[in-house]
């Protein structure tokens, strides 16, 4: 197993909370989508990659887990890795903290496909780039049923 990747450092600013000061839940989604970007560039994957092989990044399945409420001002961090590597796809963790505190506050659990700009269906991905994406496997330690109860 390997070690995280950071995949984004932050704080919770003004415009990003609720009339009761906590972060909205469109602010998560973006930060982990931004932390998407920088773990795919941990294994040579950037949007001028894709473009120029004609491809995007298309994540097919997403679920999120909010654990505790970030308020204003608070600073945060999102690690990421992978936990399973396929032929034609990637399955990934995002784990958000409170930095101050260090507790996990929210994750972001993924699958993503390569697909072809032109005919919008997935693609295999190289032999390097598996391996490269394998280089990053981590191994989540969150119960999925943490939030309920």
């Amino acid at each position: 197993m390997s070690d995280w990747v950071h995949t984004f450092k932050g704080a919770v600013l003004a415009s990003e909370y609720d009339f009761a000061s906590h972060m909205n839940s469109r602010m998560y989604v973006s930060r982990f989508d931004q932390a998407t970007w920088f773990l795919l560039r941990a294994i040579g994957v950037t949007p001028a990659s894709m473009k120029q092989q004609n491809l995007r990044i298309a994540i097919v399945r997403q679920n999120y887990q909010f654990l505790e409420e970030l308020r204003g001002g608070e600073l945060v961090e999102v690690k990421s890795g992978f936990l399973t590597v396929g032929e034609k796809y990637f399955r990934f963790l995002h784990q958000m903290y409170d930095d101050e505190t260090g507790n996990l506050v929210a994750t972001c659990d993924s699958v993503a496909v390569q697909a072809s700009l032109e005919t919008g269906k997935s693609v295999p991905m190289t032999a390097a780039l598996q391996e490269k994406a394998k280089q990053h496997l981590v191994s989540a330690n969150v119960p999925m049923d943490a939030a309920i109860g």
